[in-house]
């Protein structure tokens, strides 16, 4: 017999339609233009049920769906989530079943089922006479989705279907929910600040489902959510109190205002109340190993209900992923910097060997010599470049020998052939050219053996640059012949050559210094005041005691003083640095390193241990640098690589790159003074 709708049968199932009575279903008979509402519109979870259901400034977790799915794009893990409650009539049941999946960069996805049901509903004909029971079952089934946050703003939908069945039959249908929430992603522990004010808003139905059970169609008409919530810090026992109020409009309940509040402690403990015109309830929350465990208790006319809530999340948080995935990326771009840096050294190498060759072959030794001096700065061990280097040299220092040969110079001639041998003690053209030279001396001459000797054993200290032997040889000829010009011209040419290799010491001794490297800028100094004892280097000495004395009583200070406060950064830089940061990564990805940075270092300024800038500064800078160091501009590379070393006085490769800079420097100056 089929079921018939009497006064006695509609009487019986509103009374189960009342099992939730506006706190759960409110299974309204329809009006002719408003539909009928879902008991779904009331929500679930026992957090949001507990706060008079005013959540939809505050929705989060998987419930976030039903109360406002914008609120999906503050999951930061894997959360799966199961609610109950049995409400104050027998048989009625509300349940809901959830999971909520964020992804880095593609939003959260979630998905949803809200069930309610009332068994053994009993059933009459027209006459009043019992015909058993039958059953209500109705199920929304939930596809939501939030978009990544844009700043503070959150857009979230919801597709879902709704399913309806009745004594035997079904019906279903689709609907859309659409939500929006204005929300900071963490608050201020500032009193008043707009960090720590909220708002949200959701369309219930902005797609409303019709469903046709049998010839009657059942339509769930839209409702609209609209919320504001203020969060407050607190201090000692309480973390923070946060106020929450709404307000719905429906075609079908009209408009219904509901507030909320929530104490919590900072062990996570949370208490709850919230009312609504038709119901008040209370809450408390409690915090699990890798979840939420919350209680809600509802009281209306009709009676009361408990709502027990359980939410655990599992997996990787977005915060550890973005981590994850920034260190991956932070060593891709560190090893593709450092594939660069070899890169472009490998072309330097490569270009100045060239040109090393290029001018050997032209008989240019001296410009051949600095050539592979600077290659040498980058492959020191390079089997090929230091033969090239001993071969011009030896060839220079033959040629200039042959030229004084030929003008008569016997003693400068003898000088550049033991130069050459200083190169290569083997070399027979060489040794052969220095024989016929001195033995010409010797017969040329009316000077006696020992100034010869002296003459010549002087020559070839100076050519081995032992300066201090050289000197000696030079002034015993001088005590034999005090007005001989040749011992008077190579004794002024050692102390030429010593007070060079004594500025040369200074310079780097100084450089150690400013670095820091103490033993390093000691050993030159003290190798300089050997060469040339002077008040200069004595002063140089003392200075590196005073800098060392300083250093130690700054180290002890430093350890000592207690760490100076950091600066707050206010949320409006902190928001600046975040874009700035964005936009110089992407020119770094692109491989623009001069371009980024000024992004970094912007950054920098602010917040020096913002994620990765401060890495990817000092890439930049080496990238730059070697970039200037290749198009010849070697002062604009020390400047860039100096930068790294404001950040990092230890860096190794600026260190580096510095050094070998000046090495270059030096070089390139000696080449444009011309052969010697």
């Amino acid at each position: 017999m089929r079921f018939i709708r009497s006064p006695y049968s509609i009487r019986n199932a509103r009374v189960a339609a009342l099992a939730l009575a506006l706190a759960l279903p409110l299974h309204a008979e329809a009006s002719q233009s408003g539909g009928t509402e879902s008991p779904f519109a009331f929500g679930v979870g026992a957090r949001a049920l507990s706060l008079g259901g005013a959540y939809v400034a505050s929705a989060e977790g998987p419930t976030a769906m039903t109360w406002n799915p914008a609120g999906l794009a503050n999951v930061q893990s894997k959360q799966f989530s199961l609610f109950y409650t049995s409400p104050f009539v027998e048989g009625n049941r509300y349940s809901f079943v959830g999971y909520v999946h964020p992804f880095l960069d593609l939003g959260t996805v979630a998905f949803g089922n809200m069930r309610y049901g009332v068994s053994d509903i009993a059933k009459y004909d027209a006459g009043g006479a019992a015909l058993g029971s039958f059953d209500n079952a109705q199920n929304e089934w939930i596809i939501g989705y939030a978009l990544p946050a844009f700043g503070r703003a959150r857009f979230g939908a919801n597709i879902k279907m709704e399913t309806h069945s009745l004594d035997g039959e079904s019906a279903t249908a689709v609907g859309a929910d659409v939500g929006f929430l204005f929300q900071a992603s963490q608050s201020s522990r500032s009193l008043w600040s707009t960090r720590n004010l909220a708002f949200g808003v959701m369309i219930r139905n902005a797609l409303e489902p019709r469903l046709t059970l049998r010839t009657e169609e059942e339509r769930l008409p839209t409702l609209m959510r609209s919320g504001v919530g203020y969060s407050i810090p607190m201090g000692g026992f309480l973390d923070r109190v946060l106020l929450l109020a709404s307000f719905e409009q429906g075609k079908q309940s009209g408009g219904r205002s509901k507030f909320g509040a929530e104490v919590m402690t900072p062990s996570g403990l949370a208490f709850r109340g919230g009312a609504g015109p038709d119901e008040w309830a209370t809450g408390i929350g409690f915090q699990l190993a890798g979840g939420q465990l919350d209680y809600a208790f509802g009281s209306q006319e009709l009676g009361t209900s408990h709502r027990l809530e359980l939410t655990m999340s599992f997996g990787s948080s977005l915060t550890n992923l973005r981590a994850d995935r920034s260190s991956r990326e932070e060593e891709r771009l560190a090893i593709r910097t450092q594939e660069e840096l070899e890169r472009n050294a490998r072309a330097q190498f490569e270009d100045n060997l060239e040109r090393g060759k290029q001018h050997l072959a032209e008989k240019r030794y001296l410009e051949a010599e600095s050539w592979f001096d600077r290659a040498l700065l980058w492959e020191p061990e390079n089997p090929e470049v230091n033969a090239s280097l001993k071969q011009a040299r030896i060839e220079r220092h033959i040629a200039e020998g042959d030229r004084s040969l030929e003008s008569g110079s016997l003693l400068e001639a003898i000088a550049s052939y033991n130069a050459a041998i200083a190169v290569d003690s083997k070399h027979a053209p060489t040794i052969r050219r220095l024989a016929r030279a001195t033995d010409m001396l010797r017969t040329s001459t009316a000077r006696s053996e020992e100034v010869n000797e002296s003459l010549t054993r002087g020559i070839e200290f100076l050519a081995l640059s032992q300066f201090s032997k050289a000197r000696g040889s030079f002034n015993q000829v001088l005590q034999i012949d005090p007005e001989n010009a040749d011992a008077q011209r190579y004794l002024a040419r050692s102390d030429s050559l010593i007070t060079v290799k004594v500025d040369d010491l200074v310079d780097e001794g100084r450089w150690f210094r400013s670095r820091g490297d103490i033993a390093s800028a000691r050993a030159r100094f003290n190798e300089a005041n050997a060469l040339q004892p002077s008040a200069r280097i004595r002063n140089e000495i003392a200075r590196l005691d005073a800098a060392q004395a300083n250093r130690a009583g700054a180290e002890g200070a430093k350890a000592a003083e207690r760490p100076k406060p950091r600066r707050n950064v206010s949320a409006e830089e902190r928001a600046e640095a975040e874009r700035m940061y964005g936009v110089g990564l992407g020119e770094f990805r692109q491989r623009r390193n001069s371009e980024s940075i000024p992004y970094f270092e912007f950054v920098y300024g602010i917040i020096p241990d913002f994620e990765n800038v401060e890495s990817y500064l000092k890439q930049a800078y080496l990238s730059t640098g070697m970039e200037l160091y290749s198009s010849g501009q070697l002062d604009e590379a020390i400047q860039t690589w100096e930068k790294i070393l404001k950040i990092d006085p230890s860096d190794g490769q600026a260190l580096e790159f510095v050094r070998r800079a000046n090495v270059a420097k030096r070089k390139a100056g000696e080449l444009s003074g011309g052969e010697r």
